[in-house]
């Protein structure tokens, strides 16, 4: 159980908070909510962020267990009405009931699907418009990570792989034939990649578990290096991206007990390492500040958002957007909200605030909030064609508010 699911039950008791949102304008424009869905439930635990495809936004939504309010939600992007929704059996009703979807087309059959894991220790297969089941494969247990829909392998067509809660990778091809699988035997929260991390040409898969190391598999499953990156702390988010000179990408992670640490992809060692307040969280890594050169950016339990310089992990800027100490922080995202030349991030607060920061120098620009908790990282995605990114956000108590900055 990650972090966030050990901090989530413990609010889930309190029960039910409120639901009226309201806004911080800024001095040239303010955050506003475009919508509030309509899948609110009497929990305040709901942890899994959504996916956005095709102008729809994908919900895993939980509630109590053994209840009939686990589903994956298809929400329409301009207004949050539901299209259609494929509910969890009452018996498997629980925290996890669903997982952060991945929107592809599997099969590569010229349709898109949405795809995510069930506490049914199955991953199932949507088509994104009608929300007809296509496939179910079969898993050791649920799945915690959003399922990647890439060619690992290198054969002529993509594959589905899934990495579920107890490490257990999965490769499965178009046809739903298992490739290959992995035992990792340890408990995977931070979220898996797929790409040609240690430039060799060839696609790897990177898996990090909750015993700090992580492992470079092959596109065949063959290990090409497994490294102890943290001791015996737990990693719970991770991030990837080219830090430095050289063609390999860069891994950061991020622990419970406040380490960021970034490896090199070809080799495995780490490169630098920090320390800071609990609950360290990562998602976002890019140029935010135009420099031309990559920033990682931090969230921990004190309400501190960092950049660090992604190739030697100093400090460039931090920024408090959190003033009261919070029971974790979850990571901010990198997008284009107000249409100008820079880079925003967007950054949840588990207090219920999303705020809007500049990513050059991390001035804050605006803040909405809602009085209910946040777990999990914004979705950011221009679903309107308007040149702006939108932020999509999960709260604990089950809704989903879409964001817009407007001047």
């Amino acid at each position: 159980m990650r972090t966030a699911t050990l901090l989530v039950v413990l609010l889930a008791v309190a029960g039910l908070l409120g639901v009226v949102g309201y806004g911080l304008a800024g001095d040239d424009g303010s955050m506003t909510a475009t919508w509030t869905s309509e899948t609110g439930r009497d929990i305040a635990a709901n942890h899994h962020a959504v996916a956005v495809g095709d102008g729809t936004v994908y919900a895993p939504i939980s509630g109590a267990d053994r209840s009939e309010n686990c589903a994956l939600v298809a929400l329409d992007a301009a207004n949050g009405s539901t299209t259609w929704t494929q509910g969890v059996p009452a018996a498997n009703c629980t925290l996890h009931s669903v997982a952060d979807p991945t929107v592809a087309d599997v099969d590569g059959d010229g349709t898109t699907e949405v795809v995510a894991t069930s506490t049914e220790s199955v991953v199932l297969g949507f088509d994104a418009t009608s929300g007809t089941e296509e496939f179910r494969y079969e898993l050791t247990d649920y799945g915690y990570t959003k399922p990647v829909v890439a060619n690992l392998t290198g054969g002529p067509e993509n594959e589905l792989v899934v990495v579920d809660v107890r490490g257990t990778t999965f490769v499965f091809g178009p046809d739903g034939e298992t490739r290959w699988t992995y035992a990792f035997e340890e408990q995977v929260w931070a979220q898996p990649t797929v790409a040609d991390v240690d430039a060799d040409g060839e696609a790897e898969l990177l898996v990090a578990g909750r015993s700090g190391s992580a492992v470079l598999f092959a596109g065949d499953g063959g290990v090409e290096w497994q490294t102890d990156v943290v001791g015996d702390d737990a990693i719970t988010w991770g991030t990837t991206g080219q830090a430095d000179d050289d063609d390999a990408l860069e891994a950061v992670f991020s622990t419970v007990d406040g380490v960021v640490v970034a490896v090199d992809g070809a080799s495995g060692e780490v490169e630098w390492r920090e320390r800071y307040d609990e609950y360290a969280a990562v998602h976002a890594m890019g140029d935010g500040d135009a420099d031309g050169d990559a920033e990682v950016y931090v969230t921990t339990r004190d309400g501190t958002l960092r950049a660090l310089d992604a190739a030697t992990g100093s400090e460039e800027w931090s920024t408090e957007v959190v003033t009261d100490r919070v029971q974790m922080m979850p990571p901010p995202s990198l997008g284009e909200m107000d249409g100008d030349d820079g880079r925003e991030l967007v950054v949840p607060g588990n207090d219920g605030s999303v705020t809007l920061v500049d990513a050059a120098d991390g001035g804050v620009i605006d803040t909405y909030a809602r009085d209910a908790p946040i777990f999990t990282h914004a979705t950011l995605g221009d679903t309107d064609g308007d040149g702006r990114d939108e932020a999509y956000v999960v709260y604990g108590d089950g809704y989903v508010v879409r964001l817009d900055y407007r001047e």
